[in-house]
């Protein structure tokens, strides 16, 4: 008898979980997108070369680090 009502138990949750989803589904709106700006890069950005040790006059500059690498990936 309560093996009965156990399954009778999850057979109503799933039902409801089931129910539940698809009225989210169903009452969900969709609310469109307003924002008509032009999209992309800002108008002022421009390209900046990096700056490598010949461009800075009468300096010497250690060389750039590397990366360390972990010892299990490799």
């Amino acid at each position: 008898m309560t093996e009965d009502l156990q399954q009778k138990e999850r057979r109503l949750r799933k039902e409801l979980a089931r129910i539940k989803t698809s009225n989210a589904n169903n009452d969900r709106k969709i609310v469109p997108n307003r924002d008509y700006s032009v999209g992309g890069l800002p108008p002022d950005t421009t390209h900046k070369a990096k700056r490598s040790s010949a461009d800075t006059p009468d300096v010497i500059q250690l060389p750039a680090k590397k990366r360390k690498r972990t010892e299990n990936k490799w």
